[in-house]
């Protein structure tokens, strides 16, 4: 048997980091949709006989077809997530079209920007990768939930949400709705256009011309028919019903029924910050993909536009002024403001490239890009469509990712990061790699992230045992999927395993308490995450 035909017992280094986790969660008793897995070492001769299997575990589980999505070991990370850059494929259930799915998927793992983006976090990519299927769903609605979890329940969070399918969203094609509270308070729902809605199709819906009608689910009210515009790639394009217009996407059920799984989800993995793909369904509310928030969520209020310039959402904190430049095939120039229609790939890819800032005209703060442009630090402002409109190439502008502004500026200053505190002395400072010389910040600590891929954990530990930088402790953080285990204890004498938070270290002994936080930091010593560390240690 090529395929593995159950989640929960699915390791991160055979069938990708995506699958183990819905395996988890599958264990925990969430709702997570039926899946197999196309493991990582596969050979390309077997791929046929792979999809085979595929078509016959899917016969009476997928009427409108499977989705093909990427389960890379090293995505969907603490730090970093790969979002967006790997492939998900819509496949009708024919032998060829789910066999081409399968290889597209696979490919993507030797994209270029999945390489460039690897590099600019220092992580070595992964040169293969799993492949999760599962019956493609046909939801009333989707989309992304992001919180911070505490005792039990979301305690600050948003959801963003379309009709159908969540790819027009997660893509930054649209914004769509979005919820944004606290605890149980919601402060605030902001309604948006969606003109048009994609669902996955029967081989006759896919079929139908445009101007034929098909019924379309909906979430807390009645189905409704809809007009096709037309069809691809296994999914139909539908124009949203008039009557629905006014209508909610999620009514305040669906949005508890939300909060409540995304906190039960965070519980079964162990993290404080949660980043969900949902979809709701005629049985409710299921988990589609769950990872580790890589930057925490901000106020959602939207902001007054300054003075002859424009308001947008605030997607990355932080500002920056430089001339602006279009999203086009050529590189724009270093230190430009990046102007794009919707933070697709293209966008991701571009971000590798270092411009001061990003506005895009649609998406929202929870689209892909818009999470690998807070990966990297750089600010950004989305659901600005006249700002890109009216703004020429060349104008110098400025923007404010923490207010989610955009405005003209006569003169371009060094970019204003939003930064932690210039002391790191209550801080361990984490790197992919033990540093060549002394850190002169002033940190309490340094860890050093352990890659099972590249490097056996005994050889770091020899390693980190006869670095000699400073007096400052030097630890270990184990990844993702390695649970904290006693053993290890015994076999490495000089360092206590400690847990927090989620978090796995290896900590030298005898050092004291832990610091009271770790932080990432970037190129100009700025920090990028922060996570607290000294609560509740064992």
């Amino acid at each position: 048997m090529t395929i593995l035909t159950g989640l929960t017992a699915c390791a991160p280094s055979h069938a990708g980091a995506k699958a183990a986790v819905l395996g988890r969660l599958q264990s925990s008793g969430l709702p997570v949709p039926d899946s197999v897995v196309i493991p990582v070492g596969v050979a390309d001769r077997d791929l046929p006989g792979a999809a085979g299997q595929v078509l016959a575990w899917a016969q009476h589980r997928a009427p409108y077809g499977v989705i093909a999505r990427s389960s890379a070991p090293g995505e969907d990370g603490v730090t970093s997530s790969f979002a967006g850059l790997y492939d998900s494929v819509v496949a009708p259930c024919t032998a060829g079209q789910v066999l081409a799915a399968l290889r597209q998927v696979r490919a993507s793992a030797r994209a270029p920007v999945v390489a460039e983006y690897a590099a600019a976090r220092g992580l070595r990519p992964d040169d293969e990768l799993a492949v999760l299927v599962q019956p493609v769903l046909r939801p009333a609605a989707a989309g992304v939930l992001a919180a911070q979890v505490a005792d039990g329940r979301c305690a600050r969070w948003r959801i963003e949400a379309v009709r159908g399918l969540a790819e027009q969203l997660v893509s930054g094609v649209l914004t769509g709705e979005t919820h944004c509270g606290r605890g149980p308070v919601t402060e605030s729902v902001a309604r948006s256009g969606q003109p048009f809605i994609h669902l996955p199709g029967t081989s006759q819906e896919l079929d139908l011309p445009p101007g034929e009608w098909i019924t379309v689910p909906a979430a807390g009210t009645a189905a409704a028919r809809a007009k096709v515009a037309g069809s691809a790639s296994g999914v139909v394009h539908l124009r949203t019903p008039a009557e629905w217009a006014d209508t909610p996407v999620l009514a305040e059920q669906q949005r508890e029924e939300l909060l409540d799984l995304a906190a039960r989800a965070a519980q079964a993995l162990g993290l404080e910050q949660i980043d969900m793909e949902w979809a709701v369904t005629d049985e409710g509310p299921v988990v589609v993909q769950a990872r580790p928030l890589t930057q925490p969520i901000r106020d959602a209020a939207p902001p007054e536009p300054p003075a002859g310039g424009w308001a947008g959402l605030a997607g990355v904190a932080g500002i920056a002024t430089g001339p602006a430049a279009r999203l086009g095939p050529d590189p724009a120039p270093d230190g430009a403001v990046l102007l794009c229609g919707a933070l697709g790939p293209e966008a991701a890819a571009a971000l590798l490239r270092g411009p001061a800032a990003v506005v895009s005209s649609t998406g929202g703060p929870l689209s892909h890009t818009a999470i690998i442009a807070r990966e990297l630090g750089i600010p950004c402002v989305t659901n600005v469509p006249e700002a890109v409109t009216r703004i020429p190439a060349g104008m110098v502008i400025e923007v404010d990712g923490t207010a989610g502004t955009v405005r003209p500026a006569p003169t371009v200053p060094s970019p204003r990061w939003e930064s932690g505190p210039e002391s790191y002395s209550d801080a361990a400072v984490l790197t992919n790699r033990i540093p060549d010389t002394r850190p002169v910040d002033g940190r309490a600590a340094t860890l050093v992230l352990h890659d099972p891929h590249s490097a056996d954990l005994g050889v770091l530990v020899r390693a980190v045992t006869t670095a000699s930088l400073s007096a400052a402790p030097l630890g270990i953080l184990l990844p993702d999927g390695v649970p904290p285990c006693p053993v290890l204890i015994t076999r490495y004498p000089g360092f206590v395993l400690r847990t927090v938070h989620g978090l796995a270290l290896l900590w030298p002994q005898p050092t004291g308490a832990l610091p009271r936080r770790v932080v990432t930091l970037d190129s100009d010593n700025n920090v990028i995450f922060e996570r607290p560390l000294n609560r509740s240690a064992s």
